[in-house]
C-alpha cells in the first residue's frame, strides 16, 4: 500500500510508491527522493535529504517536515487526484548521511514539497545566445 506524505497544514504532497526503490512522487508525479535502509531519505540526484522515523519526515537537522495521516498535527484535507507518475531519472551516487539528528517536535520552516524537491536531478537549461 502507498503511504501519502502531508505537510503541517495536512494537505497531501507526496506518496511513496510499492515499487522496488520506494520511490517517492511529489503529488503531480514527479519523482524526487526514495527511501533507503533505515529510513534515510535520498534525493535522486544521490543528495541525503533527511529521515523517515516513526511515520514522521525530519530534515537533516531533526526537525519535522512532513507526516503521515497517523502523524499529521492537523486534520487531513481530502485527497484530490494525482498527476501522472513521470519516469524516475537515472539515480545518482549517494552522498554521505550526516550524523543521525536529535528528533525535535519543532516543525521545519520548509514546506514538504520544496523539501524533497531539493532531489530533483537538476537538467541545464537551454540558453539563447
Amino acid at each position: 500500500m502507498e503511504k501519502i506524505f502531508y505537510n503541517e497544514a495536512g494537505k497531501a504532497v507526496a506518496y511513496v510508491a510499492e515499487d522496488y526503490r520506494r520511490t517517492i512522487y511529489l503529488w503531480n508525479g514527479t519523482a524526487v527522493a526514495y527511501l533507503f535502509d533505515q529510513g534515510h531519505i535520498y534525493g535522486i540526484n544521490g543528495k541525503h535529504l533527511g529521515w523517515f522515523k516513526d511515520e514522521v519526515i525530519h530534515d537533516n537537522d531533526g526537525a519535522r517536515v512532513g507526516f503521515t495521516s497517523a502523524t499529521s498535527p492537523v486534520p487531513i484535507e481530502k485527497t484530490r487526484p494525482r498527476g501522472e507518475k513521470s519516469s524516475v531519472d537515472e539515480v545518482r551516487p549517494r552522498w554521505s548521511a550526516p550524523p543521525f539528528p536529535k528528533l525535535s517536535f519543532q516543525t521545519a520552516g520548509q514546506d514538504l514539497a520544496d523539501f524533497l524537491s531539493q532531489g530533483r536531478v537538476s537538467r541545464p537549461t537551454d540558453s539563447k545566445s
